[in-house]
């Protein structure tokens, strides 16, 4: 999971400023703990010992004796999507993804731009190249033979038998269509009846598959979906931008592996097996996803990779194919494979959806990343993406929306700040009492009764000057923070949502200008921010050194992140201004500059032991 890096650095970021603030300052009592943070274990797969083996083709007069069709293209068209799918082994060749569903926008590959957009094809064509091909809806058997017959033969379309020509559907409206392809092969005995199930208003789509061998179903048949299903014109993944990941929901739990992960398995290389049953599995990118549920839970799920070169800009790049072959019924019953967005809104509609017509309850909202804390991350980012979306129809565009959204949440939290910051305050007035009782410390033995008094001195003053009050109002923004980041990851409105210069402010600034801007306010916001410690030293350098670690983790975050980071900047900057000024006293008046000592001048009395 890529995201984790993220996590991983802001709370770090977060444990920098506690040490930096708390403990590096001032020396506590160091009680004896033998504790261990506890050791999460998670659900791991099954892998098998050694990839699976590509069967050889039969021959030629073998797939020529099935009573095959003229080989066609039927083209489905309907507001959200256009799909292709080629007769030659009923295959689909193309799914391109036109609109939101919710906002009736449209929608594009990110390879394009606002003068020369390109659609947004979810099919890999390195996939599509390869001998044998892979492609989604492929049916696998296992058994070589079969295999081949099934891939190369082309079906005859239910209705079309004597058309030679490519078919196209168009449907709007409510409007539905059963699309059924037809392939018999007399010599072995086969029967092959594949029906798909359009509906102009949905992006799920019903399949159904009836696969005899003399009149007796042919157990263990799979549907491959992949391989590597997501927006084509990504030129480069990060953890900001998802490579193509499996993904699947087995015995109540989601499992998500990259196909990195999976080619790189010493285990078993390329090939990665599960145990228990699935609700649903697939293949998805940032945003993207196609998933196939079966009618009732199977067992079976495989997942399959291969690694290829991708030539990005002249360079090579190595990237992935991966496939999920997923176990579905071939009794006829109906099956649903979801080829769109991964939308929070859209994914809980279609989940009501897809419920109804396999008989049980599917959560397909688990396809979202919601990272490490998802039960915190979830309820935050619905509610916040919910009030943006709400903002947004306001003001009529995301960018003004995040800002006034920001505006709010520094609002709610400046009690905090206010409290914090007086905090912080006062315990930086009592930092060089504090030191002068931790250096008279330094020369106590342990032995020593002073050091019990001293300790206790120490104790009183940590708890009259407590810095820790003044990272609360961060450690209390940091799960906000998160929560708007997966907000942005989980909506399609944000994708291409365009603000000012800023293209797309589900992807980077592209001149890094936020970047910049996020880290300069910081600066400043860091100087004017009270702390506990005295030391100008130490002040420059937490001023200039978070700052400098913040623009590496958030360099090429998405926009709207950053957006929000910026504003949340300039109203801490303005609020903090504000608070210097109505809690500044006399005491705040920096001391004077140490006069030279006369002879005979008066020493200054030490703290009672």
């Amino acid at each position: 999971m890529q995201q984790k890096r993220l996590v991983l650095a802001l709370l770090i970021s977060t444990v920098i400023i506690v040490l930096w603030t708390y403990l590096a300052p001032i020396q506590q009592p160091q009680p004896n703990s033998n504790s261990a943070p506890p050791v999460t274990q998670q659900p791991s797969p099954t892998t098998s010992p050694t990839p699976a083996t590509q069967q050889p083709a039969p021959p030629v007069s073998n797939i020529a004796a099935a009573e095959q069709g003229p080989r066609r293209t039927v083209v489905i068209k309907t507001p959200l999507y256009e799909a292709k799918i080629d007769s030659q082994g009923a295959e689909v060749v193309s799914w391109i993804i036109k609109k939101n569903k919710n906002s009736g926008s449209e929608t594009y590959s990110i390879a394009g731009n606002k003068n020369n957009k390109l659609s947004l094809e979810l099919v890999s064509a390195e996939g599509l190249k390869r001998t044998p091909r892979e492609a989604p809806l492929q049916l696998i058997t296992g058994e070589g033979t079969l295999d081949a017959l099934l891939s190369q033969s082309s079906y005859r379309i239910e209705g079309n038998e004597t058309s030679t020509g490519d078919v196209e559907l168009g449907l709007t409206g409510e409007e539905a269509k059963r699309l059924t392809f037809l392939l018999k092969d007399p010599a072995s005995g086969l029967d092959v009846v594949k029906t798909l199930s359009f509906r102009a208003d949905r992006y799920e789509v019903e399949l159904e598959i009836a696969l005899k061998r003399n009149d007796q179903i042919v157990p263990q048949a799979k549907v491959r979906i992949g391989p590597s299903v997501g927006d084509q014109g990504v030129s480069y993944y990060s953890f900001y931008s998802v490579a193509p990941e499996a993904i699947a929901f087995i015995n109540g739990e989601t499992e998500r592996h990259s196909a990195q992960s999976i080619n790189e398995n010493k285990n078993s290389p390329d090939v990665l097996r599960f145990n228990g049953a699935i609700d649903w599995a697939g293949v998805g990118d940032t945003y993207f996803a196609m998933v196939a549920i079966p009618s009732q839970r199977m067992e079976g799920l495989e997942y399959r990779t291969t690694q290829y070169d991708h030539d990005t800009n002249g360079k090579k790049d190595k990237r992935y194919l991966v496939s999920a072959f997923i176990p579905l019924p071939t009794d006829g019953s109906k099956n649903v494979v979801y080829a769109g967005p991964k939308d929070h809104f859209l994914l809980t509609e279609a989940s009501q959806t897809v419920s109804a017509i396999v008989g049980r309850q599917v959560d397909l909202d688990a396809l979202i990343d919601y990272g490490w804390f998802r039960w915190l991350s979830r309820p935050l980012a619905v509610p916040i993406l919910t009030a943006i979306k709400w903002l947004k129809d306001l003001t009529g565009n995301f960018g003004i929306a995040i800002i006034l959204f920001t505006i709010v949440i520094y609002s709610l939290f400046f009690p905090l700040k206010w409290r914090s910051s007086k905090a912080m305050k006062k315990a930086q007035k009592l930092a060089p009492k504090m030191k002068e009782i931790q250096e008279r410390i330094k020369g106590l033995k342990p032995t020593d009764p002073k050091l019990k008094e001293l300790q206790i001195e120490q104790l009183k003053l940590m708890k009259e000057g407590n810095p820790l009050g003044g990272c609360l109002p961060l450690l209390i923004q940091m799960p906000f923070l998160f929560a708007l980041y997966r907000a942005i990851t989980i909506s399609l409105d944000f994708r291409q949502a365009t603000f000012l210069w800023l293209p797309d402010l589900s992807g980077g600034d592209p001149y890094h200008i936020l970047e910049f801007l996020m880290a300069g306010t910081m600066v400043v916001l860091q100087l004017i921010t009270p702390a506990p410690s005295a030391d100008p030293l130490q002040r420059k350098m937490m001023a200039i050194g978070m700052p400098i670690f913040m623009l590496y983790v958030l360099w090429g975050a998405p926009s709207g992140l950053l957006l929000y980071w910026l504003v949340g900047n300039i109203v801490g900057f303005s609020q903090q201004f504000l608070i210097n000024h109505l809690t500044k006293t006399d005491d705040d008046e920096p001391a004077p500059p140490p006069t030279t000592k006369r002879k005979g001048a008066t020493k200054s009395k030490p703290l009672p032991a």
